[in-house]
């Protein structure tokens, strides 16, 4: 699984393809973060040091990977 990821916040965003809802999110993020330094990269090497941004923009540390049917 792949995510969109800020480097300077340590915050990121999971990517689901084909998801226009997700899509929506990811913009979203990258407005919010467009003047830091933003990649995509493999869930599995940022999600222990790096925390989930929830659609309100606020951090959660819950992993959200385990519930991959959830909609937003």
């Amino acid at each position: 699984m792949r995510a969109r990821a800020c480097i300077k916040c340590k915050q990121y965003v999971i990517i689901h393809a084909n998801n226009p809802l997700n899509q929506n999110i990811i913009e979203d993020f990258e407005r919010k973060h467009h003047l830091h330094t933003l990649i995509t990269i493999n869930l599995e090497e940022i999600k222990d040091e790096y925390q989930i941004t929830k659609n309100n923009g606020s951090k959660d540390s819950s992993d959200e990977t385990n519930n991959s049917k959830d909609t937003f």
